[in-house]
């Protein structure tokens, strides 16, 4: 229980015996019958918290040099079984499921354990970690700013460092019977951002800015709309050209080669005979084993480097708003359905398993559904860099011409 005491200099002081444990904290008050009445009520309160088991002792003592000393005191007292500690406990978790998981994935998960979940919860007995203490944490991951007052952490980042802290939390409740308090704690809404597509006109601006030696590279990417790990790990042993296709099996994931992170995501994807015959150009020196594509050094490309030094240069060479390297593959997507391929055809070629997603983000782009093979969508292309040609390309920035904007209202909100 709580009581107060008067030191030597005559300053109030909290006394708290916790657990047959005794703490002391200064209330920073003279001794005046105005701070005794004030002590009083915060010692009914402090005391009722007590009886109730609701007692924080950082929320009272936030400034305190003893405030870890003594929640560890309190949660040790508290806990069913104090030697179950939630950092040895997710250590052990990880060694178990590590194999059920890709390399890549597993290496995000243990940096998410050792810099966010094992200093905030390592010394917490395990049964002790309660829906409000998560919810404090995700709020103090959401209030992180950095000197802009700009948030450091987007809701779907929060969630994935939460996504280890479930499982740890799932497998105790199956394991030993603990209440899993993350059961009715559901994910921070994920507001994704809009599609930013560039048009016909604008790939073919781009194109023609964008470094020669690369330029074959962007052409695969907007046509094809393969991902950034697909494409940098693609290898010519995967290209077909009897078949005309292109395997789609492998990645480069932080450096490492490695198998595709859905099945779905495994396809073939059809060629055009023009696609073919540049395809043909580019591995008839290669072995099945390289790359089709590399950075200058001969080393395997990497995301970071196609945007500092390629993508981002050519964007603002024509006069472009700033973007992710993966609107590539929005670009692809819209211009497909634009052009008229059929959805499934499109669908596939993403590595989507259906045409779900594609009516949900972009429905306003399908004018119909013809069957084809990306015919009809390098039509397009060449009318647009046609447009281009005729304009005269002395200058790559870009001003949309009247009549030519998408002609749609976009609802992101409502009362």
């Amino acid at each position: 229980m709580a009581s107060f005491c008067v030191r030597p200099n005559g300053m109030l002081q909290y006394d708290l015996c916790l657990h047959g444990r005794r703490f002391r904290e200064t209330s920073g008050l003279r001794d005046t019958p105005e701070n005794r009445r004030r002590i009083k009520r915060d010692l009914r309160r402090i005391n009722a918290e007590l009886e109730t088991g609701m007692f924080d002792y950082g929320a009272w003592f936030s400034s305190s040099r003893k405030r870890d000393e003594a929640r560890r005191w309190l949660l040790d007292q508290s806990a069913i079984d104090p030697d179950c500690r939630f950092g040895e406990y997710a250590t052990e978790w990880l060694a178990l499921h590590e194999g059920d998981w890709k390399t890549s994935y597993a290496r995000r998960i243990r940096g998410v354990l050792h810099q966010y979940l094992i200093p905030q919860f390592g010394d917490w007995p395990l049964d002790q970690i309660d829906e409000r203490a998560v919810r404090a944490y995700r709020q103090e991951l959401i209030d992180r700013c950095n000197g802009d007052r700009a948030r450091v952490l987007s809701n779907a980042r929060i969630n994935f460092i939460l996504t280890p802290l479930s499982g740890v939390l799932r497998f105790a409740e199956r394991e030993r019977g603990f209440p899993n308090p993350m059961r009715n704690l559901r994910p921070l809404r994920d507001d994704r951002n809009d599609p930013m597509p560039l048009t016909a006109e604008e790939v073919a601006a781009f194109l023609d800015a964008v470094d020669a030696a690369y330029r074959f590279y962007f052409e695969m990417r907007f046509y094809t709309g393969l991902r950034t790990c697909e494409i940098n790990g693609l290898k010519a042993g995967y290209v077909d050209l009897e078949r005309r296709q292109i395997r789609v099996r492998e990645a480069i994931v932080d450096g490492r080669q490695t198998t595709l992170k859905h099945p779905r995501a495994r396809r073939d994807i059809p060629l055009s005979a023009r696609m073919t015959a540049q395809l043909q150009a580019l591995v008839e020196d290669k072995d099945a084993d390289d790359y089709l594509f590399l950075r200058p050094d001969g080393r395997a490309l990497t995301p970071s480097w196609v945007a500092e030094h390629l993508w981002k240069p050519a964007l603002a060479a024509i006069g472009l708003a700033p973007r992710r390297v993966y609107q590539t593959r929005h670009t692809a997507a819209v211009l497909h359905l634009a052009a008229g391929e059929n959805p499934l055809f499109v669908s596939r070629l993403l590595g989507h398993s259906s045409t779900k997603m594609l009516f949900e983000r972009y429905a306003p782009f399908v004018a119909n559904v013809l069957a084809g093979d990306g015919t009809a969508f390098e039509a397009m292309m060449d009318t647009a860099r046609a447009r281009l040609d005729s304009r005269g390309s002395g200058t790559h920035h870009m001003a949309p011409a009247v009549g030519e904007g998408k002609r749609q209202v976009v609802l992101r909100s409502a009362y």
